[in-house]
Formats: C-alpha cells, sequence, structure tokens
C-alpha cells in the first residue's frame, strides 16, 4: 500500500487522505466532505502516514 496522509479540514472539521506528495507545493487542499478549498497551512491536524 502506498504512503498517505490524514488531513482534518478546517471547515467541517472531517478527516481525509491524501498523497503525502502534495504537501509542501503550496497548493490548495480540496475536502470532498464540505467541497471547500484551503491552505495546508490551515488544517488543525495533518498527520503523515
Amino acid at each position: 500500500m502506498g504512503a498517505c496522509a490524514l488531513v482534518e479540514c478546517p471547515h467541517c472539521h472531517r478527516e481525509f487522505v491524501v498523497s503525502p506528495s502534495m504537501l509542501g507545493l503550496g497548493v490548495e487542499l480540496h475536502c470532498p466532505f464540505c467541497d471547500s478549498y484551503f491552505p495546508e497551512d490551515r488544517s488543525p491536524k495533518i498527520q503523515k502516514g
């Protein structure tokens, strides 16, 4: 299984999985639950696994 990172949305506070290669690039992350976009530094929790 490939590596993944768990990200918490700052708007709805639900967690979703992203590729760790997306982190640190300055791209906005997309929450699939509330359909919002936000910069990585606004996430309350990012757990790399």
